[in-house]
């Protein structure tokens, strides 16, 4: 996997440039998130108000609104990162676990981890690298989250996918204030 470059190839847009006609665009991202700033990837998705709305409303679904525990879905969210080189991500959800689950995220021995986190991440990775997901991995997922849960769990692997594409080829920074916390591998 190449290095995460930083080096940002579309624009910072800030609430003074965007679209006033679409300002709710911008306000509803901080306030659902609970935000005094635009973090760096909506401000660079911001040169399109109707991506960086659409994108936004997936990313709060999976993110406030699955039926994925606080540990598992910040696990998740690392695991696909990691697997897709998502670095700018990694560094915003890491440090959103405990000691023990940071030392655990994206190494083997999570997806050891008892229902529902082990099968999870082993689902969240393979799909992640896009690969053939068995049968019986997703029935042992459906079993401890149930259909809807398998839903929101893929729905956020492919969500964190798109991020990441987004990130990586458009070189979007990591903010000043964030952790730079190694991925695992």
């Amino acid at each position: 996997m190449s290095e995460y470059k930083e080096d940002a190839k579309v624009p910072y847009v800030s609430r003074e440039d965007f679209p006033a006609d679409q300002i709710g665009i911008y306000n509803h991202i901080l306030e659902t998130r609970k935000l005094e700033y635009i973090p760096e990837l909506f401000a660079r998705m911001a040169s399109s108000p109707g991506a960086m709305q659409a994108v936004a409303s997936v990313g709060e679904h999976v993110r406030f609104a699955s039926v994925l525990d606080e540990v598992l879905r910040e696990m998740v969210i690392c695991t696909v990162s990691q697997e897709v080189g998502n670095w700018y991500e990694w560094c915003h959800h890491i440090h959103r676990m405990s000691d023990e689950m940071q030392a655990l995220c994206g190494t083997p021995a999570a997806e050891d981890l008892p229902a529902p986190i082990g099968p999870a991440l082993k689902f969240a990775r393979i799909t992640a690298a896009n690969g053939d997901v068995e049968d019986s991995l997703i029935e042992e997922v459906r079993a401890s989250l149930g259909d809807q849960g398998v839903v929101d769990l893929t729905v956020m692997v492919g969500y964190y996918q798109l991020v990441g594409t987004f990130c990586r080829v458009l070189q979007v920074p990591i903010e000043d204030n964030m952790n730079r916390d190694p991925m695992k591998k």
